[in-house]
This record gives C-alpha cells, sequence and structure tokens, in this order.
C-alpha cells in the first residue's frame, strides 16, 4: 500500500517557504524604496530604513556607527554634496537575499552614474554593497552595511580601463572636515578596504583593497 501523505506536515513546509520567501520579498522593497529615497533626495526617509543600532562601513569615506551618525551624515555629507553640484543615480542588480528567522544578508551590484561635484563632469562608481538586516517590532531594517568600492570617480569618456583614471575618494580631506565619519578602521588598515564576506574577488579593482583572505572575520 502506498503511504498516505502527511498533509499536516506539508502544511507547515508551505507555511514556511511563504514565510521566506514573504521576508525575502520584504527585505528586497526595504531596499530598493531606500534607493529610492536617495535618488529621491529624501534623507530623512533613507534614514528611516535603518535600525537605531545600525553601522554602516562606506570604505574608504569612514564608518558610521549608530542612526545618529547616519542620519548626521546624510543630512549633512548627501546635501553638501549636491549644493556643490554633486548628482548621482544609483542602479542596483544581482541580488542575492538569505533569511533566517528574524535576520537576513544579502549582496547587491551597484553601479552610480554620477557628476563629480570637485570637476563638474559625468563620472562612473562601481560597488558591492553588503546589508545585514534585522525584523524587529517596527519591521525590516537595515542593521549593517558595507559598501566595497571596486572603481571610484572614474570619468564617463575614459571609464574603467587603463586609461580610465579612476581616483580614489580622499578620506584624509574627508577627515578634516566636519563631518560624521570614523576613519580609525580605514587608517589601522593602511588605507586599504576589506574585501567582504560575500565579496571575494579583487581582479581589475583600482580601490586599495586588501587580497581576500580565509578568514572571513577579516571581513568584519
Amino acid at each position: 500500500m502506498n503511504p498516505q501523505p502527511d498533509f499536516a506536515k506539508e502544511l507547515a513546509a508551505l507555511r514556511e517557504e511563504v514565510c521566506r520567501l514573504s521576508n525575502i520579498e520584504a527585505v528586497r522593497r526595504l531596499t530598493t524604496e531606500y534607493m529610492q529615497a536617495m535618488h529621491d533626495a529624501r534623507w530623512r526617509d533613507a534614514v528611516e530604513c535603518f535600525a537605531d543600532d545600525a553601522v554602516y562601513d562606506h570604505g574608504q569615506l569612514g564608518c558610521l556607527n549608530g542612526k545618529e551618525a547616519i542620519r548626521e551624515f546624510y543630512l549633512k555629507f548627501m546635501v553638501a554634496f549636491e549644493e556643490a553640484g554633486g548628482w548621482a543615480f544609483d542602479i542596483l542588480s544581482n541580488p542575492v537575499i538569505d533569511v533566517a528567522n528574524d535576520r537576513a544578508e544579502a549582496r547587491w551590484f551597484l553601479l552610480t552614474l554620477l557628476i563629480d561635484p570637485d570637476t563638474q563632469e559625468a563620472a562612473w562608481n562601481v560597488a558591492t554593497l553588503e546589508y545585514e538586516y534585522v525584523n524587529r517590532s517596527g519591521g525590516w531594517k537595515i542593521l549593517n552595511g558595507r559598501c566595497i568600492s571596486e572603481h571610484q570617480l572614474m570619468p564617463h569618456a575614459t571609464g574603467w580601463g587603463k586609461s580610465g583614471r579612476s581616483r580614489v575618494t580622499s578620506f584624509t580631506d574627508a577627515e578634516a572636515a566636519d563631518l560624521p565619519m570614523n576613519f580609525d578602521r580605514i587608517n589601522a588598515l593602511g588605507g586599504k578596504q576589506m574585501p567582504g564576506k560575500l565579496t571575494r574577488s579583487i581582479r581589475g579593482w583600482s580601490v586599495p583593497t586588501h587580497t581576500p583572505n580565509a578568514d572571513d572575520a577579516l571581513s568584519r
């Protein structure tokens, strides 16, 4: 005789899978709403996408510890960036999102078309974003963010090849400004960023980056 299907187990498994997919979609929507707020210059809305104890490691631009530091960054640095003639259009792609209960992590590719406020010319940025999320009473929020730049401020006309003249944002100059950044970590690493947990290759990168190490602890 063929065994009877266990409908209770199948229903429980189906509910678990629907919950997992629903959480993945919620994380995806949170991230895209955050990027839309950035595009619209709705800085306060962008800040509300972060948890109160969030940390955002911008690599060469320093590390923001806590929501208040993130808020100050957006309300000072981003406003100053636009007032200086800067403009940015961010394109996210290739999301890989994993959810486990009330935690999630994701990797995104980021291509930014921008106007360099220093030159007033069109430029490119290429980076990988690695985010960790937490689901609390207020819903999903970004808990930890990392921007791992591969190429920064490449002139649009020349791109990121041999003649691209990619240049790295000067964190020394930024540190001297009245901005809420913490450069201790990047300075301790000799000005180099660490590759991420999900971002191992550094082929072709022009931003100073340490060689990937098997010890993932070094990436955090």
